[in-house]
């Protein structure tokens, strides 16, 4: 096969690559995402330890950032597609210490209990976050591009991307990787057809100044979310409390499990359906989903949506213990910033929303029965005290549990 069809498969298939992923995140049931990460983990295996033979397949048509980075490249670096295809510009030392330094770096956080840091420089988990609207996700894809417009092509992959420093290293000695036979004279036939006026055009008329005032540089929008008061005054979002530990999802491993096992997909928080999902930004568990009560808590109808979409393990539900049964955490109540206390208002925001009847009011003030408690976060959700709620959840420190006597 020419290099003309080669390049033309590799199109094709990065194209296809491209479209399927992004379909799967906004297009396809996020339990059909589920059922092929699996398989998608094991084609990924199957590519790593083919790289040998077949070069830096990956990085050319199946990672997402590596696609979107020569389109950029192809766009605004026109007279860079006269470069060669049949070999590859020799690594600088500078390059290679920067690379290896990452790659060293990567698999130190890797192993060292920061897994989730390292995951979240992975190329699918960039654009995944990305795609999320997560702003550290946004920031680092944002990065990307500039890079890519700016820099000398895929700067990311060439650079930075410890996932394309792997493979790198894999296909150094490939069977079928480009290389120049000692029969080549020269021709550059291997050069697309360009005319020597095309070339110098684009020479003169493309400049770095130009080609700014061309790009639009991708921003994350901050968006201003509002609640309701439980009639049509608009309420600020509290802040968020002071945790111990944050809340795992219902049926989560234990937490050293969890942080382990978790691989920071983002599938679980897509399916959320009570809103209560978000991304973590502490560097120990770096994207990985957490309870976050702003925006919603989590539904008592709710059957583990969260769990039957979690292609690891780390969130799994089963039938001796239902998903209503299981607490998370427990809710603490802060007397000192409870309206009832500073305005003298007789609030019963959180004894009326708690799907358990675990907040009654007693002698003027909340009390929560932690035996009944499961930390579904709805008391939190709706407390009106601000700037923090005076009723919070906070997680376990070690595993969720489970009650064992049915309620009144």
């Amino acid at each position: 096969m020419n290099s003309k069809k080669v390049f033309i498969a590799k199109v094709l298939l990065a194209a296809a690559s491209l479209i399927a992923v992004t379909a799967a995140f906004f297009l396809l049931p996020t339990h059909f995402a589920c059922k092929i990460q699996p398989a998608a983990s094991w084609a990924f295996l199957i590519i790593l330890l083919a790289t040998p033979l077949v070069g830096r397949l990956f990085c050319e048509a199946l990672c997402p950032l590596g696609i979107i980075q020569s389109v950029i490249n192809y766009i605004f670096h026109p007279r860079r597609r006269t470069r060669r295809i049949c070999t590859r510009m020799p690594q600088s030392p500078l390059q290679r210490i920067v690379r290896w330094s990452i790659l060293a770096i990567f698999t130190i956080l890797l192993f060292s209990g920061f897994g989730a840091l390292a995951w979240a420089i992975t190329p699918y988990s960039i654009y995944a976050k990305a795609l999320s609207l997560f702003v550290p996700g946004l920031v680092i894809f944002a990065a990307v591009l500039i890079l890519a417009t700016l820099g000398h092509g895929r700067f990311w992959c060439n650079w930075v991307c410890p996932i394309g420093t792997l493979f790198s290293l894999l296909s150094s000695f490939a069977l079928l990787r480009h290389k120049v036979g000692p029969g080549c004279s020269k021709c550059r036939a291997c050069f697309p057809k360009i005319s020597p006026e095309k070339e110098a055009s684009n020479g003169e008329k493309l400049t770095r100044r130009e080609t700014l005032k061309g790009i639009a540089v991708l921003a994350a929008v901050e968006t201003a979310e509002k609640t309701t008061d439980g009639g049509f005054a608009a309420v600020s979002l509290p802040g968020s409390p002071s945790r111990a530990a944050a809340a795992l999802p219902p049926g989560a491993l234990p937490r050293s499990d969890f942080n382990l096992k978790c691989v920071a997909c983002g599938l679980c928080v897509k399916a959320c359906r009570g809103d209560c999902l978000s991304l973590s930004v502490n560097l120990r568990t770096f994207g990985q989903p957490q309870l976050d009560f702003r925006h919603g808590f989590c539904l008592p109808g709710c059957k583990g949506a969260c769990a039957s979409v979690c292609p690891t393990g780390a969130i799994t539900l089963n039938e001796k213990a239902a998903k209503a049964d299981i607490q998370v955490g427990r809710a603490i109540y802060r007397r000192d910033l409870c309206i009832r206390t500073i305005h003298k208002v007789k609030c019963t925001a959180c004894s009326r929303k708690c799907p358990a009847k675990a907040i009654k009011i007693v002698d003027g003030f909340p009390l929560v029965d932690e035996t009944i408690c499961v930390g579904c976060g709805a008391c939190e959700h709706v407390c009106p005290s601000r700037p923090e709620p005076a009723i919070y959840v906070e997680g376990f420190a070690d595993r969720q549990r489970v009650i064992q006597h049915k309620r009144a």
